[in-house]
């Protein structure tokens, strides 16, 4: 019966693994579409339907133009206006000098659609900029920033997958410990 316990260390390594595994394909996702921020206009296809996401990146730590603008995105054949969907838990992807973290998020099928930046944000980015203007002195510097367009992850698949790695650590700690506790 003792020896039942050791069955969870192999289990709990590999719920690690693909904890691990989907947690890294989440930060590398592959970017469909990146405009500079000065540019303020831009057209975009995609291949096929599903949610994306908006993303702003830049150089990290320094003050990002948050709260300044918002997006339009419109698609060219019919001339309707996608609703974009603000995202309450923003995700972010930091690297060594540079990070991005998703502002909104949109529903869309395939086709070409044309992205501009417009000058009214949502009231929850007026209220980030203010916060930031407090913490953050000094000037904007706009053409380090790019917004880019990314299929968009449901956080929570990210949340499981982190939960994934702890719990499956956890087992496998539990698989070597337990048998040793019984006898």
């Amino acid at each position: 019966m003792e020896q039942l316990f050791y069955l969870l260390i192999p289990l709990g390594l590999c719920l690690s693994y693909l904890g691990i595994k989907y947690t890294i394909r989440f930060g590398k996702a592959k970017m469909l579409y990146e405009m500079p921020y000065v540019n303020k206009e831009g057209t975009f296809t995609l291949e096929r339907a599903g949610t994306y996401g908006l993303w702003l990146s830049g150089k990290m730590f320094t003050k990002a133009p948050i709260g300044e603008f918002g997006f339009n995105v419109v698609d060219e054949k019919t001339g309707r206006a996608i609703p974009l969907f603000l995202s309450i838990m923003r995700a972010r992807v930091n690297g060594i000098t540079h990070s991005r973290m998703e502002l909104y998020t949109f529903d869309a099928g395939p086709g070409t659609y044309r992205l501009s930046v417009t000058e009214d944000p949502f009231v929850l980015d007026a209220v980030m900029k203010k916060v930031g203007d407090k913490v953050i002195k000094g000037d904007i510097a706009y053409n380090q920033f790019t917004i880019q367009i990314y299929t968009h992850t449901s956080f929570v698949l990210r949340f499981i997958s982190i939960w994934m790695i702890v719990l499956g650590l956890l087992i496998a700690v539990l698989g070597g410990v337990l048998p040793n506790t019984l006898v």
